[in-house]
């Protein structure tokens, strides 16, 4: 497609999410869908779309943190509340295009997860009767049956050749450089927006920061509201459960944007010590791959052994990855019905709730939790009429949450989430000391219902309660913390990370301001962000590079470099009100001595100039640099041979370097910069199965086991990018 694009001003209307929307004669189309699209669709005036166009995969590991449908963490098929508006809100089907067939098949398969549960019976094991009260809880009158994904919209190819066709004479075609999607109206180009994701998705509202006062039990919500709330976020919290103050929170769900949102609170994600995962729509899941790809160490996750599996069928479909490569990723920590889970102090417990799919409720240690329960007494007692609940399922249902301090419910309405009514309101007040309603955009209650208020609170973005006696926290915790989720300097024993906590300067900024103006003189101190958010941006465009929360450094090159360089690179600003610690430079070199940070500075700037680490801080390419040893290779010399054991993995850095099977037959060359070879054995202590050789004198960076597995603890994106590297790689160098 060569022919020049008209009009196209007055038909795109590009939305600040990295999304479009388009007008053609056939409908609007909306191009790329990250979560919470809808909120932005509803908040700028438009109607929802009845045709959604997703991107193209993104390449195989050339980015970190993005595969597949997701990019740097952020899903850009997160499409499940536009069907949801179209469909129950307007009647209709929407209709989703792909480019390619795989996607389509990919994207029937997360939708069919996510909206109907598992169809295989084989994997709900004893709990069979589950599908069935999932059905019964989805019933739809007007379907006469629970509706499926293939109700709610159609998926078309662009490849098959059925997705171009939008009727009305309005068709879609990609141009031949493959840059831009093309929009024709009886054969004439009328707009044009870009195949490749263009800036960064950001949420449009952010949880205000408010101070927490840690008792016995506290909760800190990121999010209360549901999926159609243009002004809330959903619902989403973070629970201390803990008698010690330093433990790290239970978040329960996980909210899209994650990082950011945890970051404009003060936090990061290494202060969570475990996720609760309740079930898999997209509202309560959409915040997941941030945290496995782009968060701050390896994470765990909680969740029933019915909603794992699916869980990783749905990762798999989103990353284009096996889901046994996607298991790998993070740690998981089944919680079955009547099977309770440990960890430390806390002792959790489930049950499945009432839901249109699997869905958990849980307890521990004081908190009940009903994830998207339809808690409903009348009609628990209709389904044991009609034979789908069992007396006994009832009884636990109503008994599950009792004796708890503090009840957080699910009150979104409707015919599969709870409704608030006097009854209800009565009936938790029985069970609980404190009652939390979550998942809903009302901020007060019906008049008739306030007699009940001293017991009961909404949540909203932000919202903190307790429950208990005041815990003591010493005054240098926050800073301490803060130092510790910075990987750079968690490498400190802890009584100098102590002595760095005190001598650190907090320095309080406003939106906007600036902490490094590019091409005026720097002082040589960094900065780790304390609380807040901030920028880094191109100079020049203004283009926002890079959002870092708590615990990034912005600063180290210039205090390594020597003193006669003293002008910033690029510009770093406060995004909102911003706490920083200043690290002086005479105090933090002190501390770079020993870390031997100079040593490691020519690789962390080698590494900054591969478009692979371009979206990574210096500083933590300062930090990667660290693990990595050196090794130059003459022409011919192996480096490693089949049958031998993996003690380390490899990144080339200049050279080429063949492989090949224990028939010596050439499998593999690598000859571009910044590729990982040999992770695999490495990683599970295999023999290594083909043979590395150096064509030309040639540079590697041995990375040894142990400094490999800290590297994807602390960047587990890395660990998706390596997984898919060997995956895509012709006869893997293992």
């Amino acid at each position: 497609m060569s022919q020049a694009v008209t009009n196209n001003k007055s038909r795109v209307h590009q939305l600040p999410n990295s999304a479009y929307i388009v007008e053609t004669r056939a409908g609007s189309v909306l191009v790329n869908c990250p979560p919470e699209t809808l909120k932005n669709v509803l908040a700028f005036g438009f109607d929802p779309p009845q045709i959604i166009l997703l991107p193209p995969d993104i390449p195989p590991v050339t980015e970190l943190g993005s595969s597949g449908f997701v990019r740097h963490g952020i899903n850009y098929a997160s499409v499940e509340f536009m069907l949801y508006a179209n469909f129950f809100a307007q009647s209709r089907t929407a209709h989703i295009i792909t480019p390619t067939d795989h996607q389509a098949n990919r994207l029937h398969l997360i939708l069919q997860e996510t909206f109907e549960g598992p169809v295989n019976l084989d994997d709900y094991g004893e709990y069979t009767w589950l599908n069935q009260e999932c059905r019964a809880v989805s019933f739809y009158p007007s379907l006469g049956r629970a509706p499926n994904h293939y109700d709610l919209c159609s998926i078309e190819s662009l490849e098959s050749g059925l997705g171009g066709n939008l009727g009305k004479g309005v068709t879609l075609e990609i141009s031949d450089d493959g840059r831009d999607f093309i929009f024709l109206e009886d054969g004439y180009p009328v707009a044009a927006v870009p195949t490749a994701v263009q800036g960064i998705a950001r949420p449009m509202t952010l949880a205000p920061a408010r101070p927490v006062l840690r008792r016995q039990l506290t909760l800190q919500f990121i999010g209360g509201s549901d999926g159609f709330d243009p002004t809330g976020i959903t619902t989403c919290f973070l629970a201390y459960l803990s008698n010690d103050v330093q433990t790290q929170a239970t978040l329960f769900d996980t909210a899209a944007y994650l990082r950011l949102r945890l970051s404009n609170l003060g936090l990061s994600a290494s202060q969570i010590s475990e996720v609760v995962i309740s079930h898999l729509h997209e509202d309560h899941l959409a915040g997941l791959p941030e945290l496995l790809l782009m968060g701050d160490h390896r994470i765990r996750v909680i969740t029933s052994d019915l909603i794992y599996k699916s869980l990783l069928r749905v990762l798999g479909a989103l990353f284009d990855m096996p889901p046994v490569e996607v298991a790998a990723l993070f740690d998981y920590l089944p919680l079955n019905p009547g099977q309770p889970l440990t960890i430390g102090d806390r002792t959790y417990e489930a049950i499945y709730a009432v839901h249109s799919i699997p869905t958990i409720a849980v307890r521990v240690n004081g908190l009940y939790y009903s994830g998207d329960m339809r808690y409903d007494e009348a009609f628990f007692d209709e389904l044991v009429v009609e034979g789908i609940l069992s007396k006994e399922r009832r009884d636990d249902l109503i008994h599950f949450a009792e004796g708890a301090e503090i009840l957080v419910q699910d009150a979104g309405g409707g015919a599969i989430h709870t409704t608030i009514t006097p009854q209800l309101l009565k009936s938790l007040a029985e069970k609980g000391q404190r009652i939390i309603l979550a998942h809903t955009n009302q901020d007060k209650l019906p008049v008739d219902m306030d007699r009940l208020g001293h017991q009961i609170e909404i949540a909203s973005s932000g919202f903190i309660t307790s429950w208990g006696e005041m815990r003591e926290e010493a005054q240098d915790v926050e800073v301490i913390e803060t130092i510790e989720a910075c990987p750079l300097f968690v490498r400190l024993p802890f009584e100098d990370r102590v002595k760095l906590s005190e001598k650190a300067i907090i320095r309080s900024l406003e939106d906007g301001e600036m902490i490094i103006d590019h091409g005026s003189p720097v002082n040589g101190s960094i900065y780790l962000v304390h609380s807040g958010i901030i920028e880094i941006r191109n100079s020049k465009t203004g283009e926002v590079l890079q959002v870092a929360g708590r615990g990034s450094s912005v600063g180290e090159r210039w205090a390594l470099m020597s003193e006669d360089t003293t002008k910033g690179t690029y510009s770093v600003v406060a995004k909102g009100d911003v706490q920083l610690l200043e690290i002086e430079r005479p105090l933090f070199l002190k501390y770079a001595g020993r870390l031997k940070l100079k040593e490691a500075f020519d690789r962390a700037d080698w590494l900054w100039q591969q478009s692979l680490f371009k979206d990574l801080l210096w500083g933590t390419l300062l930090d990667m640099a660290l693990d990595f040893e050196p090794r130059l290779l003459e022409s011919g010399e192996t480096l490693f041979s089949f049958g031998e054991p993996g003690y380390e993995c490899y990144l080339l850095v200049e050279g080429q370097i063949s492989v090949h099977d224990a028939n010596h037959t050439q499998i593999d060359v690598m000859d571009e910069p910044a590729i990982f070879f040999g992770s695999r054995t490495t990683l599970y202590n295999q023999l290594r199965n083909a043979t590395a050789k150096a064509d030309t004198d040639s540079l590697v960076w041995a990375l040894p086991a142990p400094s490999l597995q800290r590297l994807l603890m602390v960047y587990p994106h890395l660990a998706l990018h390596m997984r898919a590297l060997e995956m895509n790689r012709t006869g893997e160098a293992h």
